[in-house]
């Protein structure tokens, strides 16, 4: 994929070319390999299928290699976090439109060929927590996936999402609450529920 997204920028992947400025720069092969598989994942649990993750992320380093020779290297994360939820949301517009629905089922993790009760239990689960965290508000999907999924911190997330820690802790409240409640009422979809039929 990292070739893939310096050929679409017109960005070199050789050391030679830095995307950073300021005391420690960085090559665009080093922004890549340090933010690639956390922007994926962000993007796959804000609602894109997992080939819609693959091509929003390209475009989030391509955006990145375009605008970002003036980034900082501390600010290089929410940098490319805030592209990445702008063409998320482009990208659930777009789909919304056109009245798609993926029926993907995605894993969360390789599994072995010689357990397909596993498989199967995880690709529900997976596709049940998409369903959850589309029932959410935006924001409060955002939030919860950082804060449960990428295990960062209240102060982390609120430096990501650009609003003050009160505001992100309170998010996190309500979509924790509501992800429960919605959760509760999806039992019978829950592939790791004692109740699920």
């Amino acid at each position: 994929m990292r070739a893939a997204i310096a050929r679409e920028s017109g960005a070199p992947v050789d050391a030679a070319a830095p995307v950073a400025s300021g005391e420690l720069s960085r090559t665009f092969e080093d922004l890549v390999d340090a933010h690639l598989h956390f922007i994926w994942r962000v993007l796959r649990r804000l609602g894109l299928s997992a080939a819609d993750a693959d091509d929003a992320t390209q475009q989030v380093f391509i955006v990145a290699a375009e605008k970002g020779s003036d980034v900082d290297r501390e600010a290089e994360r929410a940098f490319l976090y805030a592209i990445a939820v702008r063409i998320a949301a482009n990208a659930r517009r777009l789909r919304s439109r056109r009245r798609e629905v993926s029926s993907e089922l995605v894993e969360a993790e390789p599994l072995s060929r010689e357990d397909p009760e596993r498989r199967l239990e995880v690709s529900r689960a997976t596709e049940l927590l998409d369903e959850l965290l589309a029932r959410l508000p935006p924001e409060q999907a955002r939030v919860l996936v950082l804060a449960e999924i990428e295990q960062m911190t209240v102060p982390a997330i609120a430096e990501l999402e650009a609003i003050p820690t009160g505001t992100a802790a309170s998010r996190l409240r309500l979509a924790r609450q509501a992800f429960r409640e919605s959760l509760a009422g999806a039992v019978h979809k829950n592939p790791f529920s004692e109740d699920a039929s």
